[in-house]
């Protein structure tokens, strides 16, 4: 099947790409350095869940984002808007997933 799309849409489109590759810049670069960001914070008392702490993730990049032509307001109305939260999750765990995983676990282990 063949989709023709125009001009207009194709540049929407690149610009939603460049959008989310940016995001995911500042997502992999927190997800580097979880263990300096997050500290002694007692995981067991307040991400019980692996869910909880995903989405404690996803709020953070929200709230560090810095790129000097988006708001923090812009990225979120980026992520739950025109992404979608769970779609979000799924590229973020799709890319980063096992980082996550290994770190959520090892400060978990002793729960």
């Amino acid at each position: 099947m063949k989709i023709i799309i125009t001009e207009d849409q194709s540049n929407k489109l690149i610009g939603l790409q460049r959008r989310l590759k940016d995001i995911m810049r500042v997502a992999s670069d927190m997800v580097d350095d979880a263990d300096r960001f997050y500290g002694n914070l007692d995981f067991c008392r307040y991400y019980p869940k692996l869910k909880k702490y995903v989405d404690d993730v996803v709020y953070e990049i929200i709230q560090t984002y810095e790129h000097p032509s988006y708001d923090v307001d812009d990225i979120e109305n980026f992520i739950y808007n025109h992404v979608g939260y769970e779609n979000f999750v799924n590229i973020l765990m799709d890319m980063y997933g096992e980082k996550i995983e290994t770190f959520y676990n090892m400060k978990t282990k002793d729960c």
